[in-house]
């Protein structure tokens, strides 16, 4: 059963940015594993910036490099609350 788990800086979504979210991910998910909609789970969950490091991308990034398929391209520090 795949399961998306998207991380991001904290924002607020409109209904219709989530549907289409949800539609193009699920349609792909769908097309390359072979599945079923109903097979497929997707969590977004918000992180603030001053928390992105420790978080995010120390314990995901850093430590399961071996499992990305994209790398980030960001190498300036992640800015943190109020420096944006």
């Amino acid at each position: 059963m795949p399961h998306v788990s998207i991380k991001h800086f904290s924002r607020t979504f409109t209904d219709s940015e989530k549907a289409d979210l949800v539609t193009a991910l699920t349609r792909t998910v769908t097309r390359v594993f072979g599945v079923e909609p109903g097979a497929v789970s997707i969590a977004v969950e918000p992180v603030a910036p001053s928390d992105w490091t420790a978080d995010v991308h120390t314990p995901e990034i850093e430590a399961k490099a071996h499992l990305l398929w994209k790398q980030p391209h960001y190498s300036q520090p992640v800015p943190t609350e109020g420096t944006r």
